[in-house]
């Protein structure tokens, strides 16, 4: 923690333009997002948080591109970060648990979220989805959907309160890790949970979003979901908590990438996390409540 804390102090992260920021999985935006995820964004220093918004604000290019009118168009804007949604999920969720007014520094995040939301209601961070198979990815869709459903203050306005139950919807009808043609799971890698997660996707963070978005929204829970899906965790829950069945930057896995001590050092493969264990347990005392 102190390493990751030392890099955050240095006025050397998040310049722009941006070169490193980014990087996987050892730039400042996942130093900070790992310190989010166990629940110390209160020992980010200041400093960094404002300068990865001013990142945003003067250094990321406000548009999903799906045509050539979206497209920066000129030099100087094509320097900017092409950011996903997936991305601008989880930095979103970083700036506000450090106490950042994203709403009102960053307006455009929170509505790039509700206007690519897809008919099943997902989204794609693949620009073709749009215009193709119109099908979302739930890698894409989780971080879009805390962001709303975990960071806004106030009541829900008509759209996000659609975005929202949509989002559920979506992954309600795919069982949380099923191919709606045929039933199959879709990656046996989402049955096995990780921290931190950053946007990687898992069984227990997409339980976890619909018990909250249950008791925000004031919606019934899908109880027999929510028990097929505790089931499909299988060996992953044991006695005392949740065992992580993979890490994020696994090299034997599809985003294998550079890692730091922090990132090492929570959240090892069979060994209990505290973290995901207490989303385990509000999953497991929502569906008792029942």
């Amino acid at each position: 923690m102190e390493s990751s804390l030392a890099l955050l102090a240095s006025g050397e992260v998040f310049s722009v333009p941006d070169r490193t920021s980014r990087r996987k999985w050892d730039g400042p935006w996942w130093h900070m997002a790992a310190l989010c995820e166990m629940g110390l964004s209160r020992k980010i220093p200041r400093s960094a948080a404002e300068r990865a918004l001013a990142l945003l604000r003067r250094g990321a290019w406000p548009r999903f591109v799906l045509t050539e009118e979206d497209a920066p168009g000129n030099e100087a804007d094509r320097t900017k970060m092409d950011c996903c949604h997936c991305e601008l999920g989880v930095f979103y969720m970083v700036l506000c648990a450090c106490g950042c007014d994203v709403d009102r520094e960053l307006p455009w995040i929170r509505a790039w979220f509700l206007e690519h939301q897809l008919p099943d209601g997902g989204l794609n961070c693949e620009p073709s989805a749009y215009a193709g198979s119109r099908k979302s990815s739930v890698v894409s869709t989780l971080p879009p959907l805390e962001a709303v459903l975990f960071f806004t203050r106030r009541k829900y306005r008509p759209a996000e309160a659609r975005f929202l139950d949509e989002g559920a919807r979506y992954l309600i009808e795919h069982r949380l890790v099923c191919s709606k043609q045929d039933g199959a799971v879709i990656s046996e890698e989402w049955l096995k949970p990780l921290f931190p997660r950053f946007f990687e996707y898992d069984i227990l963070r997409g339980m976890y979003f619909l018990v909250e978005w249950s008791r925000r929204r004031e919606k019934s829970l899908p109880r027999d979901l929510i028990e097929e899906g505790l089931d499909r965790m299988g060996t992953h829950t044991g006695r005392s908590g949740v065992l992580p069945g993979r890490h994020v930057n696994d090299e034997r896995g599809g985003w294998n990438g550079r890692s730091f001590p922090l990132l090492q050092s929570v959240g090892e493969v069979g060994k209990v996390s505290p973290h995901l264990t207490r989303q385990l347990n509000a999953v497991l005392a929502a569906v008792q409540q029942g």
